[in-house]
């Protein structure tokens, strides 16, 4: 589901007027996560091209807004809009490795990226510029894709939604491993200061996405690749099985939001009953929970010198109990699936306040 928490809109007013609007950008392979000094924005990281609402569409959109944009390729349905109004076999998802990341999946992102600062800048009409800067991840695995993605996040892009029409210059863009939000989200404050009270020196991360783990090691302060790593697995492997048991029983495709909730409770309503899918939810769980034991097994062994591992990212709720079975200094973070939205904000204010 969409989530919009705004404030009063004081970022609005310092965008017009040079300062920058910064943003903590997580575009995830299943939902993009936004967040400023006083906003968060999520929704689905699903498009489709648009199609005509035939029956009250004033309040379809009223009801999703910011969920209607349009660039040089037309008019797309964006998140929650997308999944309601477009059959399935017209949705397109942001998948892992691409086959070429700067014409495919980098596009892709930076047609996320301007949905969110359409939500973000939301009421503004006049094309006004508003300047941002922008810290975000990739996956660790993925990190050489770095310079393409910030090439297509840089500069000034027209955002043009059902709620606003605003030229967003981008002036920075700062890349990181993705499990580093998480890092920062503990090491770094919410003003862009060190964290006195984050004591521990050997930190890792285990971030469960849609489509991929990642771990990520830091040691006081520098990032460890030899111990870093991600593995081409996720939530969408318990999906998938699920969604097959779903077809198998009741010989039709169950829509995406059905299946993420069978995942989530373990139960379907079937004709208006109750139906235990706890077994099945078990049994799709089980790729998923070994992958990522096997990757913390390959790149952190034992686990003995990491002095705490954080456990973020939307799937971690799904892995926590075999995670830290095996390694006893695992910590479930606050709101797992915004922690490296959190962290990104708080790293892109660190260097605001102390530049290099």
């Amino acid at each position: 589901m969409s989530k919009n928490r705004l404030s009063n809109g004081n970022n609005r007013p310092d965008a017009l007027t040079g300062v920058p609007l910064v943003i903590g950008l997580d575009i995830g392979y299943g939902v993009v996560k936004a967040v400023t000094p006083d906003a968060t924005i999520t929704f689905p990281s699903v498009m489709g091209h648009a199609r005509e609402i035939k029956f009250r569409q004033d309040d379809i959109t009223a009801k999703y807004p910011g969920d209607q944009l349009i660039d040089d390729e037309g008019a797309w349905f964006i998140g929650d809009l997308a999944l309601t109004q477009l059959p399935p076999g017209e949705l397109l998802r942001l998948r892992g490795r691409t086959a070429n990341e700067a014409t495919i999946g980098n596009i892709f992102r930076l047609r996320l990226a301007k949905a969110v600062i359409g939500k973000l800048l939301m009421g503004m009409k006049n094309g006004d510029i508003a300047h941002i800067r922008i810290a975000t991840g990739l996956p660790v695995d993925h990190m050489r894709d770095t310079s393409a993605l910030k090439m297509a996040l840089l500069g000034q892009h027209l955002i043009k939604t059902d709620s606003s029409e605003v030229i967003a210059n981008v002036t920075e863009v700062r890349v990181m491993p993705q499990p580093y939000g998480t890092i920062y989200a503990s090491t770094l404050t919410e003003t862009g200061d060190v964290n006195r009270h984050h004591t521990y020196t050997r930190t890792g991360v285990c971030d469960i996405g849609t489509y991929t783990v990642d771990l990520t090691l830091d040691d006081d302060g520098e990032y460890i690749d030899a111990e870093s790593g991600s593995v081409e697995s996720g939530v969408f492997t318990a999906q998938e099985r699920i969604a097959s048991a779903l077809e198998r029983d009741y010989r039709q495709k169950m829509p995406y939001r059905v299946i993420e909730s069978v995942l989530r409770t373990g139960e379907f309503r079937a004709f208006g009953e109750p139906v235990d899918y706890s077994a099945e939810v078990e049994e799709a769980l089980a790729p998923l929970r070994s992958a990522t034991l096997n990757l913390l097994g390959d790149k952190w062994k034992s686990g003995t010198t990491v002095d705490v591992i954080f456990l973020s990212g939307g799937g971690a709720e799904l892995v926590r109990e075999v995670v830290t079975e095996a390694y006893p200094q695992t910590r479930l973070v606050r709101e797992p699936q915004l922690a490296n939205a959190r962290g990104y904000l708080n790293y892109a204010l660190f260097t605001e306040r102390h530049p290099s």
